[in-house]
């Protein structure tokens, strides 16, 4: 052994900041499938107000400070951003920061402080989305035979009545896959909803139908339920994305001449009518997946009309 290598063991070389693990990586992987693009969007919008033109992984999340977050809420809230949409941004920002305190990248006082910032409050009366009336969802489902292929006919048809009648959100209509549907016991399973929760949904004889039309079309191979239409009313192997989504069912109300509305008010309009019914409040928490009643009363869209009708129809 030479002189020179007595004594003088190598150390291992320090790890590179790139290779170390990202906290935004780690905090989006721990969620749903459902949950990872809009929390994903969030803090890419949260790193683009801090200056940032990366990647959301690019950016460097241990260094976040009190300040900047506190200035990211006053932004948001400056360009009138939604209350939910705030408050989303905010939990984003903390399970990021809680990833980098797990992963020995930020102290303990810095992840408080920033937790120390608390969500806004606003009242339900200013959230944003409706409840489309009956008129209005007969009107779009007469438009699906409108279509230019029989494919995007039986698909649209299918993807109208599973958002209205069984209330799943935009990332659960994408992730819905042929054998969480069982036609011959007229249900649906959400495997994997908002939280990883699982649910059961009941489907109403109109929207069996829907969904045993497309499905003869489609072919009940595994795989994506509803799937993008190529040409020559080809059905591709690759599922429908969110704007895909929201491209067919703004097709539709183009085709109809309706007011706009999102994906997302299918899902009140599920709510509001289950409401509207009389069912109680707890089993449409169920049957929507949410965690908390609070949070089912926020979809509650019925008008002033239905509340003076419930009012006078008291029995006196």
């Amino acid at each position: 052994m030479s002189k020179s290598s007595v004594g003088h063991k190598k150390r291992p070389k320090a790890s590179s900041p790139n290779t170390q693990t990202s906290p935004s990586d780690l905090y989006l992987n721990s969620l749903a499938p459902s949950g990872r693009r809009p929390m994903g969007i969030r803090l890419n919008h949260c790193a683009h107000i801090l200056g940032h033109r990366g990647s959301t992984d690019s950016y460097d999340w241990a260094k976040l400070t009190f300040e900047q977050v506190h200035l990211v809420r006053t932004q948001l809230i400056a360009m009138e951003y939604s209350v939910n949409t705030t408050n989303m941004t905010i939990a984003a920002i903390r399970g990021v920061v809680k990833a980098a305190f797990n992963l020995g990248q930020m102290s303990a006082d810095d992840m408080l402080r920033i937790n120390a910032i608390r969500p806004l409050k606003g009242s339900t009366s200013s959230r944003k989305g409706r409840c489309l009336p009956r008129n209005e969802l007969q009107q779009l489902i007469q438009a699906c035979s409108r279509r230019p292929s029989k494919a995007q006919q039986l698909r649209d048809h299918a993807l109208l009545l599973v958002g209205a009648g069984s209330g799943l959100r935009c990332a659960e209509l994408c992730a819905l896959q042929a054998e969480d549907i069982h036609l011959s016991e007229e249900r649906l399973v959400v495997e994997n909803g908002k939280g990883r929760k699982q649910r059961q949904l009941f489907l109403a004889p109109k929207l069996v139908d829907a969904l045993q039309g497309w499905m003869e079309y489609r072919g009940h191979q595994p795989g994506p339920v509803f799937r993008r239409i190529l040409r020559d009313n080809i059905v591709s192997e690759s599922g429908l994305t969110a704007s895909g989504v929201t491209h067919a069912l703004k097709t539709l109300q183009q085709l109809a001449n309706t007011p706009p509305f999102t994906p997302h008010d299918l899902r009140r309009t599920f709510i509001t009518d289950l409401l509207e019914q009389g069912v109680d409040i707890n089993t449409v928490r169920q049957l929507a997946g949410h965690s908390d009643v609070s949070t089912t009363i926020r979809y509650d869209k019925r008008d002033e009309a239905w509340q003076k009708q419930a009012s006078q129809n008291i029995r006196l």
